[in-house]
């Protein structure tokens, strides 16, 4: 499961701008974006992955063609026939 929600960090601490449903004492992971970078991201789309392809850019032109081979090597071909 994945929670987005905005915060505000203050004297150490963040504070969520509302609640969220976890059970007491869970262990989380935490990912801090602050909102300027994220809203800039995704300025004007509708899509919530607007903002994660930026990821991608640099890598090789074929990658969607050759994903298994950048995976699992070339070996990952092999059941391609190639």
């Amino acid at each position: 499961m994945t929670i987005t929600v905005e915060a505000t960090y203050e004297n150490g601490s963040l504070k969520l701008d509302r609640a969220i449903p976890l059970n007491e004492k869970a262990r989380v992971q935490v990912t801090i974006l602050p909102v300027e970078q994220s809203n800039a991201a995704t300025a004007g789309s509708k899509d919530p992955l607007a903002g994660v392809i930026g990821i991608c850019k640099g890598g090789p032109k074929d990658l969607a063609e050759n994903h298994d081979k950048y995976i699992y090597g070339a070996a990952g071909n092999m059941q391609n026939g190639q």
